[in-house]
């Protein structure tokens, strides 16, 4: 199902034709303001193209790896004294809330590998909220089968950027994102300064992250270096206007060409029961996140983000684009991405060997 290159035959006209329809797609979605927009519109229309044409927008590795670094870069602006302070404070309501979304999205998969006749394994992946391209990677190693893992994640994720940006605009957007401009970091930088100390961040942080295997290691490499610089009144976290809606063009341009008609059609006897158990899945971290917001009295907005499940790149990208506590959703969101990496691996080979 996973395509990362053209099928024969798929004239490279049309290609062209569909990559610069994803182009404007993210324009108009930047233009309108809806949080994260360039990441929708270019979603949105990777999606049609792929399931109505089965043209698929090739979105080279490298230049993933470079949008997930520059989105990485950006979230480092985020951590402000007062948010680490803000932080510190919630840690453990915050702690709680990363293995409870991890135990909905088991809960879940265990739910609808009995109702729907999928191997446990296959489904525990399948709905792992951790990075979708990491899960398809361990369904081969564990022996799940691949093809539907690749389509519970995929469409897990297109689920959740969905509603992720129907909150976000619903609860109202602000007209730019909460990255930095120049002006705002320490020591008043100059521009060439400031941009060429993100972009070495993002550099050494995605080639760090990536060589270390970490999930999303091009997105979670840069947020590693770059955080505790800022707490060094190290200016991170600016670029130069364009940098980020070309990233999250492709970060959602990628996630559209997932999908294909041919196997969406072969596996619809579970595809339905897929979508249902991702809308159970969102809708299960709502109520956590309703729970987190009643109990502690962060803003409903903030807990909804942080424990969205996944992807942390693409639910991140969104939050930039509201008025959410960014400190507390990255907290949780790279907290339960690390521990999804650690756990998951050993609790699937315990779960296989029972069975």
């Amino acid at each position: 199902m996973e395509k990362d290159s053209r099928p024969e035959g798929q004239s490279r006209s049309r290609v062209w034709s569909v990559t610069v329809a994803t182009l404007l797609g993210a324009a108009l979605g930047e233009w309108t303001h809806v949080p994260a927009g360039a990441l929708l519109g270019g979603m949105l229309v990777s999606l049609v193209a792929a399931l109505s044409l089965s043209v698929h927008v090739p979105v080279p590795r490298p230049l993933l790896l470079g949008a997930q670094a520059v989105l990485g870069a950006a979230l480092c602006s985020s951590f402000k004294p007062a948010a680490w302070s803000a932080l510190a404070e919630n840690w453990p309501v915050a702690l709680v809330n990363v293995v409870g979304v991890v135990a909905i999205g088991q809960g879940v998969a265990l739910v609808f590998a009995r109702l729907g006749g999928v191997d446990v394994r296959t489904a525990t992946i399948g709905l792992m909220p951790g990075g979708a391209s990491a899960m398809v990677a361990l369904s081969e190693e564990l022996g799940a089968d691949s093809r539907l893992v690749t389509l519970f994640q995929y469409l897990r994720l297109g689920v959740v950027i969905l509603v992720a940006a129907a909150v976000g605009r619903w609860t109202g957007s602000v007209p730019d994102t909460q990255v930095a401009t120049v002006a705002a970091l320490p020591g008043a930088p100059s521009p060439v300064m400031a941009w060429g100390v993100t972009a070495l961040v993002a550099l050494i942080g995605g080639a760090m992250g990536t060589w270390l295997k970490l999930p999303a290691g091009g997105f979670l490499g840069p947020m590693l270096l770059g955080i505790p610089l800022t707490a060094l009144d190290v200016p991170v976290g600016a670029w130069p206007p364009g940098v980020l809606p070309v990233a999250l063009w492709a970060l959602g341009t990628r996630v559209g060409s997932h999908f294909d008609e041919a196997a969406v059609h072969e596996l619809k006897r579970v595809a339905l029961g897929a979508l249902v158990a991702a809308v159970a899945m969102v809708a299960g971290c709502l109520l956590l996140a309703w729970l987190w917001s009643s109990v502690s009295g962060v803003d409903l907005l903030t807990t909804y983000f942080a424990t969205s499940p996944g992807g942390a790149d693409s639910v991140l990208a969104i939050a930039l684009g509201t008025h959410a506590t960014l400190s507390l959703v990255v907290a949780v969101q790279v907290g339960r991405l690390l521990l999804v990496f650690l756990v998951a691996p050993v609790f699937i080979r315990r779960l296989a060997a029972r069975r």
